[in-house]
């Protein structure tokens, strides 16, 4: 690849923006640590001129998470869960997230294993939305994988009636005739609730949100 058309780097942006590397990142990277507007709308301009794009798999190393929301339903074909996604897709958006949408087909083995799978990938956000475990079935494996993914800084939502003891839409709230607009809304109110850092009350563990 010839200098001239190789893929600009963060190095490039920040020469550009007349700002150091550690500036640049922190603004294109949503940071915690405030930068400066000026110097913030630099780095923008300057990666927009060039046309670069930030590494998702280094940014996750710098910042513990990708910009990214993860949903898990059980079927994307059923239209409740094709509404619940819109919202969910829609809300993230508006954060400046992204979505992946996987699908369990109803069976926990595999939600289990959708679950170790995309805490490998970071997402910030972990949206549940299957039914809940069939009788007799062991949610412990699924819980302890949703606990250490919150213990390392992600968030996990719960859309339905499945006591996990993380926060949670109830599928109350949902109703069984909901129509598209509801099933969007809540797929909304999931991200909406995520983005929130939970408050733990009198005895209830960090990361959980008492319905």
């Amino acid at each position: 690849m010839s200098p001239s058309s190789r893929l600009p780097t963060l190095l490039d942006v920040a020469t550009a923006a007349g700002v150091s590397l550690a500036t640049a990142s922190r603004a294109l990277n949503g940071s915690t640590r405030t930068v400066n507007g000026d110097y913030r709308d630099r780095v923008f301009t300057a990666a927009a001129q060039l046309g670069y794009t930030p590494n998702l798999s280094a940014q996750a190393v710098a910042t513990g998470s990708t910009r990214t929301v993860a949903l898990v339903v059980t079927d994307i074909a059923d239209p409740r869960d094709a509404f619940l996604a819109s919202g969910v897709i829609d809300a993230a958006a508006d954060a400046g997230l992204t979505v992946t949408v996987t699908v369990t087909a109803g069976d926990p083995d595999r939600e289990l294993a959708l679950v170790r799978s995309l805490r490998g990938q970071r997402p910030r956000i972990l949206i549940l939305a299957g039914p809940p475990f069939p009788d007799g079935a062991d949610g412990t494996p699924l819980t302890d994988e949703l606990r250490s993914f919150e213990a390392g800084g992600g968030r996990v939502i719960v859309l339905g009636e499945r006591s996990l003891g993380f926060a949670t839409v109830p599928r109350g709230e949902i109703g069984s005739e909901a129509g598209p607009e509801s099933l969007a809304a809540v797929g909304r109110a999931a991200v909406a609730r995520a983005l929130v850092p939970p408050v733990p009350g009198p005895g209830t563990p960090a990361g959980t949100v008492a319905s």
